[in-house]
């Protein structure tokens, strides 16, 4: 087998099982990638204005509504917040309104998606795993 074909069988097996649904005013990317409770990463991509070039990619706050509805409230876990801000800095990727964001360009769409879907999966994990009883990190 030569490295292309490998590639290109990569990219489809990548995203197969993926739903891309247009919104109007962008996509909303349903992925196979699982949170920790085993439901589905949704990705949003949303135009920015009348700009038909420029996106915002965010998460629409899922991260923090699953941590929340497992009694993790990250506006009062201060280390919890670190961990979600660092994660958030490792992809380029910023916290907005409890919504994990970056921006792109048309042609930096696809690599968005990517990064904000595996700063979803790493901050979930990261934080589902140190949960004590309480329900707070430590």
């Amino acid at each position: 087998m030569e490295e292309k074909t490998l590639e290109r069988s990569l990219s489809e097996v990548l995203v197969q099982g993926w739903d891309i649904t247009g919104t109007g005013n962008g996509f909303l990317i349903t992925t196979d990638w699982q949170l920790p409770n085993s439901e589905r990463i949704e990705i949003y991509a949303r135009r920015v204005g009348d700009r038909e070039d420029l996106y915002v990619v965010g998460d629409g706050g899922e991260l923090f509504n699953l941590l929340f509805a497992n009694g993790i409230d990250l506006s009062k876990d201060e280390q919890g917040m670190k961990i979600i801000l660092r994660i958030a800095e490792n992809y380029a990727a910023q916290i907005v309104d409890f919504q994990l964001v970056k921006g792109a360009k048309e042609e930096e769409l696809a690599q968005a998606v990517r990064m904000i879907l595996e700063a979803v999966k790493d901050a979930s994990f990261l934080l589902w795993h140190k949960l004590d009883p309480k329900g707070s990190l430590h």
